[in-house]
């Protein structure tokens, strides 16, 4: 990569860093508010439909966004070419969608179980429609993370003021589920517009044989999206099954953090996928050297990540939904494990093995991992409910890592990781004591997890910097030659 791409992917890593920081301040303002007001009962309302949802939105989806951010980012140079293509993937999105809206119709007459939930059903799907209206992915591909970023952040914005405006009773479930989707819904109606302003692109539906070629890749990536989404979700609709709303709530609030976490920390590397595709039309292959430093960056965050979420659980759930959520205790502590795991396979597949079109072996990956993971949830949720179910993401996440690495391998991608490891434990084992500290020594929830999570980054810090200064240095260097080579 040449250094002015190179500080370009820094900067929108940095953005995109930014948005899911932001993703994390939202739920936190909102969680403790929402969860305590609606009761677990009625918040495992909103996760059992929200989870329907969920499988809906995946065939809705059908690994059209990963497939069209590297297509598209491959010919976004060649404005008619990038126009064609556009279309053409719209148009498979546009026939998915409808077909998902069909089979939720369906299983909400259907399914007698469903007919409670339908209203939060109904309104959580309006999401899917105007994500596909929306077609962000044309921003992604272009690398356009600053105004995602500052859009992002407005609509969520507004969702929040509406959230208190709205949501005043616990039985105020429908309109929460109003909120959640106007965050989606707002954006992608700007959306349209930017894209067309941008970019002079104007979405329209185009049915021609050049669409028979898409199908195949997609159909993979859809495949992987499926088995990913079994792996993340069955759970909850296992629990939903099984047991009550208040056992579905409980999980639900371990796993809202462990993704937040998850989220956040991975947003870092999503902004390279349109990069190294595009990086890929010219030269045809990718920097070793790059790859390998973007797995020791996954180690050193991955580690102490995973530790400092597993100490502090205790207090965020006292601080955010409060002490009736005390059982996610035990399930929030398993996920956090599952962290280290969940984003080594995220490199593996994400940025190793899909800009790379490998496909068919993610899919391959994904099912298999989805597999072990759903027969895990029918046998152990019934016996252990939501412990079970963090255990069951937790070795769906490291069969996907084994499974990753291993079709990756000859990538030879394993050079020097004994030193981003040492460091990482090092940091780890110094967080665990500051946070032990922290909440045996100090008073008040709050104010433990405040001094225990400032202490421990400072710490680390001071670590990274040890150890990776010059990376540090040059990393700093180049976002300001980027900030001033803009003005």
């Amino acid at each position: 990569m040449s250094g002015k791409s190179g500080k370009s992917v820094k900067l929108n890593a940095v953005l995109n860093g930014i948005k899911e920081i932001m993703a994390i301040l939202f739920p936190m303002i909102t969680f403790p508010y929402v969860s305590n007001l609606l009761g677990s009962a009625n918040y495992g309302v909103y996760t059992f439909s929200s989870s329907i949802v969920s499988y809906i939105s995946y065939i809705a989806a059908a690994g059209i966004m990963r497939y069209a951010i590297r297509e598209v980012a491959r010919v976004r140079d060649d404005k008619p070419k990038c126009q064609k293509l556009v279309n053409e993937i719209f148009t498979i999105n546009v026939i998915t969608t409808v077909f998902a809206f069909v089979l939720l119709i369906g299983l909400v007459i259907f399914w007698p179980k469903l007919h409670y939930y339908a209203p939060v059903i109904f309104m959580l799907s309006l999401m899917i429609m105007f994500i596909t209206f929306g077609a962000d992915w044309i921003n992604s591909a272009h690398e356009d993370y600053v105004y995602i970023t500052i859009r992002y952040i407005i609509s969520q914005s507004l969702a929040l003021g509406l959230l208190f405006l709205l949501v005043r009773t616990p039985d105020d479930v429908v309109q929460y589920a109003f909120v959640t989707a106007f965050g989606v819904i707002l954006p992608n109606i700007i959306n349209r517009f930017h894209i067309r302003r941008k970019y002079g692109i104007k979405l329209k539906i185009s049915i021609n044989n050049e669409l028979k070629k898409h199908i195949k890749p997609i159909a993979f990536l859809f495949a992987c999206s499926i088995g990913t989404f079994i792996y993340i979700n069955s759970d909850v609709t296992v629990l939903g099954i099984f047991f009550d709303d208040s056992v579905t709530g409980y999980y639900g609030v371990s796993v809202k953090f462990y993704m937040l976490i998850k989220q956040v920390v991975a947003a870092a590397f999503t902004v390279l996928i349109p990069r190294i595709s595009h990086e890929m039309t010219k030269d045809g292959s990718k920097s070793k050297e790059t790859l390998e430093k973007i797995l020791h960056f996954t180690i050193l965050t991955a580690v102490p990540a995973a530790v400092g979420l597993i100490m502090v659980r205790k207090n965020l759930i006292a601080v955010f939904p409060g002490e009736e959520y005390a059982r996610s205790q035990s399930s929030l502590m398993i996920l956090g494990l599952a962290i280290i795991p969940a984003l080594l396979a995220n490199f593996f597949i994400n940025i190793v093995m899909i800009p790379m079109r490998l496909e068919k072996k993610v899919m391959y990956a994904t099912l298999i991992s989805a597999g072990i993971n759903l027969a895990l949830n029918i046998i152990f949720i019934p016996i252990f409910a939501e412990n079970a179910a963090a255990v069951t993401t937790l070795v769906a996440e490291i069969v996907m890592v084994f499974l990753g690495w291993l079709w990756s391998r000859d990538q030879h991608l394993l050079g020097g990781v004994l030193k981003p490891i040492a460091v990482s434990a090092a940091g780890a084992a110094g967080i665990f004591g500051i946070c032990y500290c922290a909440t045996h020594y100090l008073n008040g929830a709050l104010w433990q997890m405040i001094v225990a999570v400032a202490v421990s980054v400072v710490f680390y810090g001071v670590v990274l910097l040890i150890f990776y200064r010059k990376m540090i240095i040059d990393f700093i260097k180049n976002l300001k030659k980027k900030k001033s080579g803009e003005k």
